[in-house]
């Protein structure tokens, strides 16, 4: 299959909020830092009639940084593609075969901790989405192989077997990802009426 009808066959790609509420506090500080020091430069400037050049290359720097914290924010997302579900982070990825998917559901975040067993998972990350609706995935992969994805996903956005996604858009990144599911064969019993 040819890249371009791979990209054809693609959802539009939905970034995890997770990550993208921390890169932007990051890159909020990396702002405000960058202000203070240019800031400092101007009125040194016109107090000393000098440039402090440490302090320009000091904002230079935290500005550069800031701008690319902006644009790192947008590496880490899920596409639903056409050889399976591509969670992508910073520096790497992980792709699970659509056969390796048993169930996806989308539930508000409250909902899926609040059964008595997952409490104590809710971390402090993902409170501010408690009301926010999530893509759940059910994977039929091993244990260790599900918590590998740890890094891709978030802290707190694996359990168990699940994978939490927490997108802009759940209830369609549900729908692509059904769309895409092999179909079960009806249980014998169920067959018979």
């Amino acid at each position: 299959m040819s890249e371009g009808s791979a990209l054809a066959n693609s959802d539009p790609p939905h970034q995890l909020l997770t990550f993208r509420a921390l890169w932007r506090r990051t890159q909020t500080m990396f702002f405000y830092g960058a202000a203070v020091m240019l800031i400092g430069v101007v009125v040194t400037l016109f107090g000393n009639h000098k440039v402090d050049f440490e302090f320009l290359t000091l904002g230079v720097v935290l500005l550069v940084l800031a701008l690319g914290f902006h644009f790192g924010s947008r590496r880490h997302y899920v596409q639903a593609t056409a050889e399976g579900l591509l969670i992508h982070g910073l520096v790497s990825h992980q792709l699970i075969a659509f056969d390796d998917i048993r169930q996806v559901r989308t539930q508000q975040l409250q909902v899926i901790f609040s059964a008595p067993s997952r409490k104590g998972f809710l971390v402090r990350s993902l409170r501010q989405f408690e009301g926010t609706p999530a893509c759940l995935v059910r994977l039929r992969l091993a244990p260790e192989q599900v918590a590998g994805m740890r890094k891709v996903v978030g802290r707190g956005c694996v359990i168990d077997q699940d994978l939490i996604l927490l997108v802009a858009e759940a209830p369609s990144l549900e729908r692509a990802l059904e769309a895409r599911l092999p179909r079960r064969r009806p249980a014998p019993a169920a067959r018979r009426r």
